[in-house]
């Protein structure tokens, strides 16, 4: 009889679901130093030696925490496959992609926020957080670049600028720092998009 692996699968998927949300749980409650993979052994039910083979280490189990609040869930569907993300790819005109990416930031901000937030208030002297940052601001880019490029193949792209300087631009624009100076001042969530979506038109799009 064949081995079926499915039930241990599932049970791989369910401890490493309940890693996350034990890890997610103590960096938002005590912050990013003093959670420790001890604490979140013990409040996911796992042992440490679980979370090393299934994670590598702290630093990577910021990353996955990171990954999941972007995607939203745990389905194995990529964050391009998403609606949101459908939506800024089937664009039609300038406009409607620069409000459809706008709104994408808003619905991946109001997921990653929290966490960011956390990460960003630790400081900057802990090299995993340094590499974290790094990573994912060049995943950012990546994004941004898959998009842009899109909109300059359909020639929306407005005279002057480079390729290089609209997805540049994109990029800084979506930045955390920015949203959060603004909202922080008191702006919405439906403020930013808005203003967002128009910063995009102007910096990058034909008029």
């Amino acid at each position: 009889m064949p081995y079926d692996s499915s039930r241990r699968q599932e049970g791989a998927r369910s401890t490493r679901a309940r890693v996350i949300d034990a890890a997610q749980a103590s960096f938002l409650a005590h912050g990013y130093g003093a959670t420790t993979i001890r604490r979140v052994a013990e409040d996911a039910g796992v042992s440490q030696e679980t979370i090393y083979k299934t994670f590598g280490g702290k630093a990577a189990l910021v990353k996955a925490v990171y990954d999941r609040s972007l995607a939203g869930d745990d389905d194995d569907i990529p964050l391009s496959e998403r609606p949101e993300a459908i939506a800024v790819r089937d664009a039609s005109s300038p406009d409607e992609a620069a409000t459809a990416y706008a709104e994408l930031g808003r619905v991946i901000a109001s997921r990653i926020d929290p966490l960011l937030r956390v990460l960003h208030g630790a400081g900057d002297g802990d090299q995993a957080l340094v590499d974290f940052a790094r990573t994912t601001d060049q995943e950012r880019h990546v994004g941004s670049s898959f998009y842009v490029t899109r909109w300059a193949d359909n020639g929306w792209l407005r005279e002057g600028i480079t390729l290089e300087y609209a997805i540049d631009s994109i990029w800084a624009l979506n930045a955390a720092p920015t949203r959060w100076l603004l909202m922080d001042h008191g702006w919405t969530a439906e403020e930013y998009t808005r203003w967002l979506a128009e910063m995009f038109r102007r910096a990058i799009f034909q008029p």
